[in-house]
């Protein structure tokens, strides 16, 4: 991948945020990333344009308050539609799932063992210069 790109990290767990972070450093040397403990700080963020989004189902384990990454999700392509999203959760309602992927065209990963391969290889699939359109697996 030639072109830096930008990574956003929603995820109320600093240990897990961080980690995934190094993991895709090592995966991606072009890639610039940010961490963001609530959906409510991403926000205020939205409008420097990430090529990805990478957010967690769960928000408030820290927050009690915060919205949860649906919520944030509906916010997200109110304000810019066309970002992209890839939801890392180890949510296992269905209907969050689906509601996720069909209604609002997002990714879906389990927070099991190989989750972060999973990641990096949307973003390795995904098609920077179409930022509406993924290459799938």
């Amino acid at each position: 991948m030639d072109k830096q790109i930008t990574v956003y990290i929603v995820e109320d767990n600093d240990v897990y945020a961080k980690s995934l972070k190094s993991f895709l450093f090592s995966r991606f040397p072009r890639i610039e990333t940010k961490i963001f403990p609530i959906g409510e700080t991403f926000l205020l963020k939205l409008n420097q344009n990430p090529d990805v989004v990478i957010m967690d189902y769960y928000l408030n384990s820290n927050f009690g308050e915060a919205q949860n990454g649906i919520e944030i999700i509906k916010n997200i392509k109110i304000l810019n539609p066309k970002t992209n999203i890839i939801v890392l959760s180890s949510q296992e309602n269905y209907e969050v799932v689906l509601a996720a992927i069909k209604e609002y065209g997002c990714f879906y990963v389990q927070k099991e063992e190989g989750a972060f391969d999973k990641v990096a290889q949307l973003i390795k699939n995904f098609n920077f210069k179409d930022k509406t359109a993924w290459d799938i697996i």
